[in-house]
């Protein structure tokens, strides 16, 4: 097809200060939604939009080329594009784009003065979804905003834990899916006019068949054998307990880290205990969200039950992720202590982790 010529437009969250942009092609990623088809080469700064039936894209737009830390992605709107950039995995910015270049608005506001709310506001973008002519959705690390288009403007805040970037999929008439990248763990949104929105935890739409190739895993693998992702309730003053048996399918791992995140723990809203093999795992708390425990490695093959208790102290709603991620030791180099030299050793994921999510009522 015949590509259109980009054409220039300037977002403010750039690096060439003034400098020729430096770019790196490294491929394309494409996404679809409800208003087009998006082509982003983050490498070269471009984004393309090809509208439902259309033969060629209906125009693409040039702007400063990204860096490999930073994420890009892009949805079609009426009005154009939606582009979120997530700069050195930290800073987040949703900008929305004419096809001409025009700036129509942005999440923060070019403007904001106060740089520190702003980032309270976007601190960890994890992914986005154009509902509607009208409405689009930002999910951050710690909640989910509305925003209405074209402007940007905040119309609701949501509760929600996003940890990890999620991908977003069309599921029907007003309905997305909506999971981490690289997960089985799934929600399915709901965003029907004039009705509230609504995320239900559901299981993957398709089984996946049997794999091409196998040639055996070089680290350790962690894979659930039995666990749920229904939604759990918890009705105060009974503790409920969610239970799944876990297996290494990979090599042996040095350690095993779990970790249970939601903002329903941040909160306090429940507190959680959790028994690993039968026998209690002390659990510390990790930046508000998170509690996590580490306890002894798994041997390649080896099976372990896992069980979670959640007691309630207040009410609530909210996804709830669980997490057990192979770990190792690793050399952080030496300190000097109180004369001593001593080697400082720090813990590092090595391999791949299982990961649940649900949703968590407390009442």
């Amino acid at each position: 097809m015949t590509l259109p010529k980009p054409v220039s437009a300037s977002h403010g969250y750039g690096y060439s200060e003034g400098r020729p942009h430096r770019q790196s092609p490294d491929g394309a990623f494409l996404d679809t939604g409800p208003f087009g088809i998006t082509v982003v080469e983050k490498g070269r700064g471009r984004v393309y939009v090809l509208r439902p039936g259309a033969a060629q894209p209906e125009g693409a737009l040039q702007v400063e080329p990204g860096h490999e830390q930073d994420i890009w992605r892009a949805q079609a709107t009426p009005h154009g594009v939606l582009l979120l950039l997530v700069i050195n995995y930290r800073q987040t910015a949703l900008l929305h784009f004419a096809l001409d270049g025009t700036l129509l608005g942005s999440i923060p506001e070019q403007d904001d003065e106060d740089d520190e709310a702003a980032d309270d506001l976007t601190w960890g973008g994890a992914g986005m979804c154009v509902l509607d002519a009208d409405r689009a959705l930002l999910f951050v690390q710690d909640k989910t905003l509305l925003v209405s288009l074209p402007g940007l403007q905040v119309i609701e805040t949501l509760v929600g834990e996003w940890p990890h970037f999620v991908s977003v999929a069309p599921a029907g008439p007003y309905r997305w899916w909506v999971g981490p990248e690289d997960s089985d763990a799934l929600f399915l949104l709901t965003a029907e006019p004039g009705q509230p929105l609504r995320l239900d935890a559901s299981n993957r739409p398709v089984s996946p068949g049997a794999p091409l190739m196998h040639v055996g895993y070089k680290t350790p693998a962690i894979h659930w054998t039995e666990h749920t992702s229904a939604p759990l309730t918890v009705s105060s003053p009974v503790a409920e307990t969610w239970r799944a048996v876990l297996r290494n399918d990979g090599t042996a791992c040095e350690a095993v880290r779990i970790r249970v995140s939601g903002v329903l723990i941040g909160a306090r809203v429940v507190d959680v205990s959790v028994r690993y093999r039968g026998q209690p795992l002390p659990m510390v708390e990790e930046q508000r969200v998170n509690v996590v425990g580490v306890t002894a490695g798994l041997e390649g093959g080896a099976t372990a039950e896992l069980e979670v208790t959640f007691k309630p102290r207040s009410e609530g709603s909210g996804p709830l992720t669980i997490t057990v991620e192979p770990c190792s030791w690793q050399s952080k180099g030496k300190e000097w202590q109180w004369q001593t030299q001593e080697e400082s050793r720090a813990l590092a994921a090595t391999g791949h982790p299982a990961s649940a999510q649900f949703l968590l009522t407390v009442e």
